[in-house]
């Protein structure tokens, strides 16, 4: 088949893979493919690991030697139909206006309450064993219980625990006391609620009231950031590794700023002392 189609740059493979896969019509060693496409066999040997690597080209042993060969069109059909599957079973669950920036790369803008608890909820899910950075001011949470049912917010922090994502959190330093007061004035509504960040593993670090003072927080997962108001019900996704790192690192400079919190000491004392 001719490799060169532009259909086929959606796959993103270089001018060297394309030349070595249009001549593996058949079953070829390094030596032949080498002399066919003018490509050094160095450069054979490591295309041919980063197409087999892609699932472009198979192999057969002869004679203990490694012969090649190019999927068929048919394997090549099948290839994309599975790709598009998957496409399309992640449109369904992700809902929102997305920018597509490459492969790799999206930034999607989530509307309403109805469109941000179900990103906020995914995102969690899809991280696990790892160390997920957040800024929420209680403004901010303020905001969020307004919008979010406790059953819904229960079911979040459950996953968090489930997910064994450590939370490196920074919360301002009345936030504590602003939960007992909730409490106090809702219990039957906020006891639950505010009892499911119980039990979290948790690195928390307080800030003075004033600062972060919006109703804005910021959650940055391994690979994705997610900017949320809740006043305004509107979120931002991004999903982009140079602004995640960038994210981060400004996280962790603001953080050395603050003081250290014992979170679940803090939590054990609010309950104790209700």
């Amino acid at each position: 088949m001719n490799w060169n189609n532009k259909a086929l740059e959606i796959f993103s493979l270089t001018r060297t893979e394309i030349d070595v896969l249009n001549v593996l019509d058949m079953t070829k060693n390094v030596q032949n493919i080498a002399q066919e496409s003018k490509v050094s066999r160095t450069g054979v040997n490591h295309v041919l690991k980063s197409l087999i690597r892609k699932g472009f080209v198979e192999f057969e042993l002869v004679s203990k030697r490694r012969r090649y060969c190019a999927i068929s069109q048919e394997q090549l059909i099948t290839k994309i139909k599975s790709a598009l599957d998957q496409v399309d079973i992640r449109a369904k669950n992700k809902k929102g206006v997305r920018v597509k920036i490459s492969q790799e790369d999206e930034f999607t803008i989530h509307v309403g309450a109805k469109e941000i608890i179900p990103a906020y909820r995914r995102i969690a899910s899809e991280n696990k064993n790892e160390r997920v950075r957040a800024i929420q001011h209680h403004r901010s949470w303020n905001e969020l219980i307004k919008k979010i049912s406790p059953e819904q917010l229960v079911e979040f922090n459950e996953q968090i625990k489930k997910n064994h994502l450590i939370v490196d959190g920074m919360l301002n330093r009345s936030a504590y006391k602003a939960y007992k007061e909730e409490i106090k004035s809702e219990p039957r509504k906020n006891k639950s609620a505010i009892k499911s960040l119980e039990g979290r593993m948790a690195d928390y670090t307080v800030f003075a009231d004033e600062f972060f003072n919006y109703d804005a927080e910021i959650w940055i997962f391994k690979t994705t950031t997610l900017i949320i108001n809740w006043h305004e019900e509107v979120a931002i996704e991004i999903i982009n590794a140079n602004m995640t790192w960038f994210l981060k690192d400004m996280f962790e400079f603001v953080k050395a700023g603050g003081s250290k919190l014992d979170h679940n000491q803090a939590m054990k004392e609010l309950f104790d002392q209700h």
